[in-house]
């Protein structure tokens, strides 16, 4: 059963950044963190979003430095030519995955965002929330198994779209859901993900009802994971 809010899976923590702020090289742009709490859900394809970037989570408020983070996308669309259409808004058969991955003063995350718009406007949360990401890092493959900390929970939405039948346009109405999932990261697994040879990497997503889904996640976020991963090497927050 979906129900109209989520529940954040990050949690402001007190913040020392002092701590973090010497030896840190300069991320290409910046994010608040409260951009990364999708609590209220987030726009489709995460339209807004700071992606294939090395970005420094912000403080709001004061500017303080808290983590880096880099975001990855991932879109299908069964109707689609273009790489970039399935971003453009939900549209019947279209599937996204946003995936952030990186490291903040209270430690490391990994946090994967599914959106899926079926072709007849009905999903179980089983469908698209994933317990289980696999990566294949060089010849090892990483498991990252669904924090027990972070409860699983639904959005769904309304959209409209446009179809073509017999040379007229008809305006249609349908569903589109979307899951937030937070995923468990020691110092070892982030340790892997800093120094994995900069290619794509394949990551398996297993979802609760047992299907799974293969997606890539290019060279260039792959190189970015050293540097995201590196603003806490411990992955603990101070003591």
């Amino acid at each position: 059963m979906f129900s109209k809010y989520l529940k954040s899976s990050f949690v402001a923590l007190v913040v020392m950044s002092a701590l973090f702020s010497q030896s840190i090289a300069i991320a290409q742009t910046t994010i608040d963190e409260d951009k990364l709490d999708t609590v209220n859900g987030m726009p489709w394809g995460g339209d807004g979003l700071p992606f294939d970037k090395v970005a420094g989570i912000k403080d709001a408020l004061v500017n303080s430095s808290l983590g880096k983070v880099v975001i990855d996308r991932h879109g299908e669309d069964p109707l689609g030519t273009l790489f970039q259409q399935p971003f453009n808004g939900p549209s019947p058969g279209r599937f996204v995955i946003v995936s952030f991955w990186g490291s903040k003063i209270e430690g490391c995350f990994v946090k994967m965002v599914v959106q899926k718009a079926p072709t007849n406007g009905e999903a179980e949360i089983a469908e698209i929330a994933p317990k289980l990401i696999e990566l294949g890092i060089g010849e090892q493959i990483l498991q990252l198994n669904r924090s027990p900390k972070a409860q699983v929970r639904g959005l769904k939405g309304q959209y409209t779209y446009t179809e073509y039948a017999n040379n007229t346009k008809y305006q249609r109405s349908s569903t589109w859901y979307m899951t937030d999932t937070l995923f468990d990261i020691t110092a070892e697994a982030a340790n892997l993900l800093r120094n994995a040879p900069a290619k794509e990497v394949k990551a398996r997503l297993t979802f609760d009802n047992g299907d799974t889904k293969i997606i890539p996640i290019g060279s260039g976020n792959v190189k970015r994971w050293q540097e995201a991963f590196g603003f806490n090497n411990s992955c603990r927050a101070p003591q």
